[in-house]
């Protein structure tokens, strides 16, 4: 996409199935765009407020490329679009974040290629095909390790953690589906995540770094600014310009770190687009990921990035709906956002919506979140990606 520029009147199109779609959607038609919209449900918000939509499954091939010829750009919101539906869409139209590095970041082991071709610390692993390979790699990789499909969205694929050498023995049928790797594990006491955006001529613009927690292995809390040692930040950047430098990949990606005590450093996971962390900039920063994302495809320049207040993000479920309720007329400095389901079936552990704490002092927004107890089972939760 190297110097093309889309103007306002253009057509984006939008393809994908996380909650962050009807973002990018008012985004670009906030920006002038006229904005279309593919999916399986003509009742998403994302269809629904866009210019014109078209329903249909991932797998209509032809559908998919009458969306595409009907775009003069196409952009997506998931990770988890596969490189096929990718390559019908790059065929039929432009597609600024491509699908190359998509396609590497659901391979585990070209993703652990590319990271060692960066030179960052990532977890010992090993490639495992068989049975006796788990047996034969599990004393140089260690316990306890998990056993992960090399292609992160198998179907009948499983993530299995061997804690012993009995355990082995129940990962016999794993294989079946396919290869795997038998990763490590560390520990780690923080979760980081920076959010990238590069253009075309590969300039790159980072968000500043954010701090996840978890519970059960979902994000419950996010918040900036975050207290990092130098060393520690000028790696994290060091890395983020290095993946810039490395891929042909056009609009926002998020970088996820993990932090040990001794201050060692791992590459957790690269997102290929948008990350679970990133809606905190809605109001933390003077631009949102969606509008940088939309000026780095339409080739726009980047907008400087300053932090405007100390900001938390605290996502919740279907059953803490009814808790944060009751917080509607008592907090005036937090700010909702409840996510419209479709005609899905509502599972009362998925996220249901997020809200966005501001005050002077991240801290005190975080004793006041957990004032309300609406998180008190909430704990970093260090299971590796």
């Amino acid at each position: 996409m190297d110097n093309h520029v889309l103007y306002p009147g253009g057509t984006i199109g939008v393809i994908g199935d996380s909650t962050d779609g009807p973002m990018i959607v008012s985004a670009a038609r906030q920006a002038g765009f006229k904005v279309g919209a593919y999916g399986p449900d003509e009742t998403s918000e994302m269809l629904q407020l866009a210019d014109f939509k078209i329903v249909g499954e991932l797998s209509d091939h032809d559908r998919l490329v009458d969306f595409a010829e009907r775009c003069d750009l196409v952009t997506y919101d998931s990770q988890h679009l596969s490189p096929d539906v990718l390559s019908v869409i790059e065929g039929s139209t432009t597609l600024p974040q491509g699908s190359d590095f998509q396609m590497m970041m659901q391979d585990r082991l070209l993703e652990r290629a590319f990271y060692e071709q960066l030179n960052v610390n990532i977890l010992p692993y090993a490639t495992i095909v068989s049975l006796d390979d788990v047996y034969q790699s599990i004393n140089s990789i260690g316990y306890p390790s998990v056993l992960k499909p090399i292609q992160k969205d198998l179907v009948h694929g499983q993530e299995m953690t061997i804690r012993t050498q009995t355990d082995i023995a129940q990962a016999a049928g794993l294989m079946d589906w396919g290869t795997y790797i038998l990763e490590s594990t560390v520990d780690y006491s923080r979760e980081l995540t920076v959010t990238v955006t590069r253009t075309a001529s590969g300039e790159a613009s980072l968000f500043p770094p954010v701090e996840i927690k978890r519970q059960n292995g979902q994000m419950t809390w996010a918040y900036l600014p975050v207290s990092i040692d130098p060393d520690v930040q000028t790696e994290m950047d060091r890395i983020c310009h290095e993946i810039v430098a490395n891929v042909k990949y056009v609009g926002v990606f998020e970088v996820d770190f993990m932090l040990n005590d001794n201050g060692s450093l791992y590459v957790k996971q690269i997102i290929p687009t948008f990350g679970e962390a990133g809606r905190i900039f809605d109001r933390a920063t003077t631009v949102s990921q969606f509008e940088q994302h939309l000026r780095a495809i339409a080739g726009m320049p980047l907008s400087d990035i300053q932090v405007v207040k100390p900001t938390v993000m605290a996502a919740f479920t279907h059953d803490q709906a009814n808790a944060i309720r009751t917080q509607w007329t008592l907090k005036p400095n937090w700010h909702f956002s409840f996510y419209r389901q479709g005609h899905q079936d509502l599972d009362s552990q998925k996220l249901a919506g997020h809200i966005l704490v501001q005050g002077d002092d991240v801290n005190k927004l975080l004793e006041q979140l957990e004032d309300t107890e609406i998180w008190s089972q909430d704990s970093a939760d260090s299971e590796n990606n």
